[in-house]
């Protein structure tokens, strides 16, 4: 690995770590202030707030693969192909389980998108080895 995608990496790391820090933050600032607020424009506020940190996220991501060698964009395209096979067919078993009375998945639905990151993280590994 390059001496410049080595610090792209560690630039991408700090970022990201960052961005999820305060995720967690907002999220339970947000969580905890809706409990106290009526419904209108303030809670709509309220529940999109943890967005804000995961923007902040995505930028820092498309700022790293774009310092990625072309081994390692090649890795992290496949890995982001198969994860949108992995994540339509979960949708799609979650949306007949719940259809047929077997699930309820009201709440848990918030939990698909970490899930996902999880899914393409786990999948590049195996694609690409610890150096993608």
């Amino acid at each position: 690995m390059s001496e410049r995608i080595k610090k792209a990496k560690r630039r991408y790391t700090i970022e990201m770590f960052a961005a999820m820090m305060l995720y967690l933050v907002v999220l339970f600032v947000a969580l905890t202030v809706a409990k106290s607020v009526e419904p209108g424009l303030l809670l709509v506020v309220l529940a999109l707030a943890p967005l804000v940190p995961l923007i902040i996220a995505g930028f820092s991501f498309f700022r790293f693969y774009r310092h990625m060698d072309e081994m390692q964009k090649r890795v992290t395209a496949d890995a982001a192909a198969l994860t949108l096979v992995i994540g339509f067919l979960a949708a799609t078993m979650l949306g007949f389980l719940k259809r047929f009375g077997v699930l309820d998945l009201e709440d848990d639905i918030m939990l698909f998108g970490p899930f996902l990151i999880i899914v393409w993280g786990l999948v590049r590994f195996m694609i690409g080895g610890r150096d993608c």
